[in-house]
């Protein structure tokens, strides 16, 4: 039978923890309330009697995987201007079906980097108190950017107050906008200071955002406590926000070898990849601005991984899924950081440990570890031999968050392109 609590054993695993050991066999997780109280070997130390047992039957068991770079409104969209079209009530259902799909997939915390009014704050609230199911989600408000700049695809004539960019122009105008976002109660700040290959009015080589404006924003979202994920493709736009001190720089497109070096050396500063947005256009996308600018930008953009691994960047993953790559696919992310060098050891850390520490959840999440969340998979074959198995639903055995044991055929349909 199932455990249907929060407290269990899980007994017989082969434990990869996420802390960078290698896996050890025949191991025992003890969980109490949601929150893992013992690891140790199996020989010798029988499960407590009053805990139901999850026999992993040696199985690979290892940390849930934190995605850094979700967008769960998301869904097939054809362009930024029609993520606008439609009612903020549908975006709020599709952004609750996405989580589902999410966590079936072995996801269990994300991060929202954009959404259209308090979407994501609304859905983290309902699976936190029980409503929908999904995974434990840090909450941005809409993108913050530059009249014309990232995600902003109104007409010139329209003022949408709704819509998944907020614009702003000047100092006073982004101290205004964190601080209302502060007040919705979001968890972190997405910002675009340069442009995307989707922008209808800048490309990603220009830079949209003033160096006073983005220090401006920084500042007031640390007086408030949250992170600032930065959405950053040009070669400035990399300068600034490693100088302003944003905690993720999100894709970093193009970065010189002086942006690089002051980005290994800062102490809370993350880069998060995010490479399925590069071959999600080449592959689905029929923006053909978006396809040919993205054709320009794919070597550059390895380049710049590439030699950002190799200075000793701190690296996490996120995926920016939803608009072609489908919700639940996430792991493509980490089959093509191994595909860019990465040992699989290496794309596991950057969706367990360092995703962990990127979104300042690691004192909760992203090891296996007592003290921390009982957040975690089993699965039926090793990740660390093949790392596409993560994408393959049947092969997850079980997810389990904060120590409730969940099938995944139980929390949403699989993915079918």
């Amino acid at each position: 039978m199932m455990p249907n609590g929060r407290s269990l054993a899980v007994i017989n695993a082969l434990l990869w923890d996420g802390t960078g050991r290698d896996p050890e066999a025949r191991r025992l997780i003890e969980v109490r309330e949601g929150r893992i109280a013992r690891i140790g070997p199996l020989e010798g130390s029988a499960p407590p009697r009053d805990l139901p047992v999850l026999d992993a039957d040696g199985r690979f068991v290892m940390p849930g995987l934190l995605d850094c770079h979700v967008h769960l409104i998301y869904c097939r969209f054809g362009s930024l201007s029609e993520i606008d079209q439609w009612p903020l009530e549908y975006h709020t259902l599709r952004a609750a079906e996405n989580a589902a799909t999410i966590l079936s997939y072995g996801y269990t915390t994300v991060r929202d980097v954009g959404t259209r009014g308090a979407i994501a704050s609304a859905v983290r609230d309902a699976i936190d108190h029980g409503l929908v199911t999904g995974p434990r989600v840090l909450a941005s408000g809409p993108i913050i950017c530059s009249e014309g700049g990232h995600a902003d695809s109104t007409p010139p004539w329209m003022r949408n107050e709704v819509s998944l960019a907020v614009t702003v122009n000047g100092v006073d105008e982004v101290r205004k906008a964190v601080r209302t976002q502060a007040k919705q109660g979001v968890d972190n700040i997405k910002v675009g200071i340069t442009g995307a290959e989707a922008s209808p009015y800048v490309t990603t080589e220009q830079t949209a955002f003033s160096p006073e404006e983005l220090n401006a924003l920084v500042d007031e979202a640390r007086r408030f406590g949250k992170t600032v994920a930065c959405h950053a493709q040009s070669y400035l736009g990399a300068r600034m926000a490693v100088a302003a001190g944003v905690t993720t720089i999100e894709h970093g497109t193009r970065m010189d070898d002086e942006t690089i070096a002051r980005l290994a050396a800062a102490e809370d500063t993350y880069l998060v990849p995010t490479l399925c947005t590069i071959y999600s256009f080449l592959d689905l996308s029929k923006n053909k601005k978006a396809v040919d600018e993205m054709r320009i930008n794919e070597p550059i953009w390895l380049d710049s991984l590439r030699r950002a691994r190799a200075a000793g960047v701190k690296i996490a993953a996120g995926s920016d899924l939803g608009n072609r790559y489908l919700q639940g696919e996430q792991a493509i992310e980490l089959e093509l950081l191994v595909k860019q060098g990465f040992t699989p050891q290496e794309a596991l850390l950057a969706a367990t440990r360092t995703a962990a520490r990127a979104m300042h959840v690691a004192d909760r999440v992203g090891t296996l570890e007592p003290g921390k969340c009982a957040d975690l998979l089993v699965l039926n074959a090793n990740p660390l031999a093949d790392i596409g198995i993560l994408r393959r639903r049947a092969q997850i055995h079980r997810v389990v968050k904060g120590g409730l044991v969940l099938t995944p055929a139980e929390l949403a349909p699989e993915v079918v392109r």
